[in-house]
């Protein structure tokens, strides 16, 4: 009998024993959960606020790096404010209808994000305040200048957009003045598809032009050096018609002396001119016999002197 009581109690003990172990494990699991919940880390250029639904109320913001806990039931909402930004492409009220790709950026004043949570719990003040500011200043400015005139007062056009903007950001009351150190860039302007086309078929008219007065150059180069060679070659001819006139003189005057004055002189001239232009027709002859009145006469056609 003593024996079965020792054993029953024995069993009793060591179930107790697992019962007690398994109860401190899952209190152990449970505080590790919760811990893990209720430790918030706070990286660098971050801070978190700690919003508790339960008391209502909003801490003020915690400056990372560091670490903070939390109630369970309270949400830890972290928010970026070293550096921030902000990009978008806004259509312009030109008469170009131009389109302006803008770049912002800014960081947050860790004193006064507590107030900037508070008019937007939902962090979506880039789209709700700064977006519209941006699209109010750029287009009441850009609707001042033409699209060549963007071009040519870029700079002007930016930093008035630039000046503009940090104003009216400034005095915005539901950022609460909690950006600071604003920068813009204007990234690129976008010009409408019209007047895109035109500038590229200004640009190939004016190479078509370039192209033409090329051309126009150089035919007009190949026609005075045509008209050259044609003067020079004209020339040339007229001087060798003029020597040949000349010799053909001089040997008529040369036969007409060796003759003397008893012989025909016109006749004579007539047949030199004529044995001349047999040598031009007929080079390869070199006698012809011509009968003058029933006298035959050898005349040599291969001289130019007769």
């Amino acid at each position: 009998m003593s024996g079965g009581k020792s054993t029953k109690l024995i069993s009793w003990g060591h179930s107790a024993k697992i019962v007690v172990v398994m109860f401190l494990a899952v209190i152990g699991l449970i505080a590790l959960i919760l811990g893990a919940i209720m430790v918030v880390n706070v990286g660098v250029g971050h801070a978190v606020i700690l919003v508790d639904p339960v008391s209502k109320s909003i801490s003020d913001p915690v400056i990372g790096p560091t670490f903070l806990l939390r109630a369970p039931w309270a949400r830890a909402v972290d928010i970026y404010y070293a550096t921030d930004s902000f990009s978008a492409t806004i259509p312009c009220f030109s008469s170009d209808q131009l389109e302006i790709e803008v770049l912002v950026r800014w960081s947050l004043d860790s004193a006064k994000i507590k107030a900037l949570f508070s008019n937007y719990p939902n962090l979506n003040y880039k789209e709700k305040a700064v977006q519209s500011i941006l699209e109010e200043i750029i287009r009441l400015i850009t609707k001042n200048y033409t699209a060549l005139e963007t071009i040519e007062f870029r700079e002007v056009v930016k930093n008035q957009i630039e000046l503009a903007v940090r104003q009216e950001i400034e005095n915005e009351p539901s950022l609460a003045g909690s950006l600071m150190h604003f920068e813009l860039d204007l990234k690129n302007i976008g010009y409408p598809s019209k007047y895109t086309s035109a500038i590229e078929d200004k640009l190939v008219a004016e190479q078509k032009k370039i192209q033409a007065d090329f051309e126009s150059e150089r035919i007009l180069i190949l026609a005075n050096a045509s008209a050259q060679e044609f003067i020079i070659r004209a020339a040339g001819e007229a001087e060798a018609k003029v020597i040949e006139a000349n010799a053909t003189r001089e040997a008529i005057e040369l036969v007409l002396s060796s003759v003397g004055q008893s012989g025909n002189v016109t006749r004579i001239a007539e047949l030199y001119l004529w044995v001349q232009a047999l040598q031009k027709i007929a080079p390869e002859v070199n006698i012809l016999i011509v009968g003058a009145e029933g006298v035959p006469v050898m005349i040599p056609t291969n001289s130019t002197t007769g």
